[in-house]
């Protein structure tokens, strides 16, 4: 690597590996722990299968625990310092669901594409030119990339696959914002899920005839039995949010749902608090007005069953 490109990458704040001793003194690790965590990774992966909702199956691949740290640093050294596409919201540090959806408040329709297979869509020559574009040499942009690709893929199950994904799908969103941006459709996408929303139908219809021409390009594919299409008549949902007209939240249905569970929790004096302060969790992480009610309808079954002290068992440590 030359003193130039050393210093390139050093201005921009990742650390400048030019060679595998440069990597072995970054990591701690020896170079006969690194060479085989490159050379064996396909075989240091537990492989297993999960049901999709929409049917089918996920593969799954977990790394080993060494594989995983390594993969670690090269996600918190390296890749979470790159910028992905503005249009990007999952699994970047301080975006949520929230983001992703609040873009699409007040729109009249919603468009939502699912990207088949996404993180195996992605080959490892793609992630090679991430690393090679960001001013690492082939040898240690060969090296990153054995250490982030399952089978020649990114794998489901590793931490740096969501970065990955995003640095790489950079282009995708470019041109499909460079199609959308004129035409007033906003766009965000949260890891394989597409969102688009605009004030007519006719906008939201061709746009989603023109997407797909773009995605096979860029070599995805669309998952045509997880692609719709909500209008005024219909509840608009992105990535499990409700949107109204000024606002987005949990909605009706899932905040009954989750007053029935601490309802449950009470009168039939469970013991699943870690659960339900998940849930409550995620809840003020969206939805701070479904959160206060939440602990409002506590207080009240707090007073009405106060033979069981549940109260305090539930997380109050969240700032109302």
């Amino acid at each position: 690597m030359t003193s130039q490109s050393i210093y390139s990458l050093k201005n921009i704040g990742l650390p400048a590996i030019s060679c595998l001793d440069d990597f072995t003194l970054a990591t701690r690790l020896s170079v006969g722990k690194i060479q085989f965590l490159s050379f064996a990774s396909d075989s240091l992966y537990k492989v297993y299968y999960l049901p999709k909702i929409s049917g089918g199956i996920r593969q799954i691949a977990q790394p080993s625990r060494e594989l995983k740290a390594l993969q670690g640093w090269i996600l918190r050294n390296i890749l979470d310092k790159l910028l992905s596409s503005p249009y990007s919201t999952g699994f970047e540090i301080g975006s949520s669901i929230l983001d992703n959806a609040k873009p699409h408040v007040g729109s009249s329709y919603i468009l939502t594409i699912d990207l088949e297979n996404f993180f195996p869509s992605i080959k490892a020559n793609k992630v090679y030119g991430v690393f090679r574009s960001i001013g690492y040499n082939k040898e240690i942009s060969t090296l990153f990339t054995n250490l982030c690709t399952y089978s020649g893929r990114l794998p489901q199950g590793a931490p740096t696959s969501p970065k990955l994904a995003n640095l790489i799908c950079s282009k995708l969103d470019s041109r499909i914002q460079g199609y959308v941006g004129p035409k007033g459709i906003t766009y965000t996408r949260y890891a394989d899920d597409m969102t688009f929303s605009a004030h007519t139908a006719t906008k939201i219809q061709k746009t989603k005839q023109f997407i797909n021409t773009i995605v096979s390009d860029e070599n995805f594919i669309v998952n045509k039995f997880k692609t719709k299409v909500c209008g005024t008549k219909r509840q608009k949902k992105v990535t499990g949010l409700v949107l109204s007209e000024n606002s987005v939240g949990i909605g009706r249905v899932k905040l009954r749902e989750i007053r029935a569970q601490l309802h449950h929790l009470y009168t039939e004096k469970k013991d699943d608090y870690s659960s339900v302060n998940g849930i409550l969790s995620y809840v003020y992480s969206v939805d701070k007005k479904a959160y206060i009610k939440l602990y409002k309808y506590i207080d009240k079954l707090e007073v009405k069953y106060s033979d069981f002290a549940t109260k305090e068992l539930i997380n109050r440590k969240i700032s109302k």
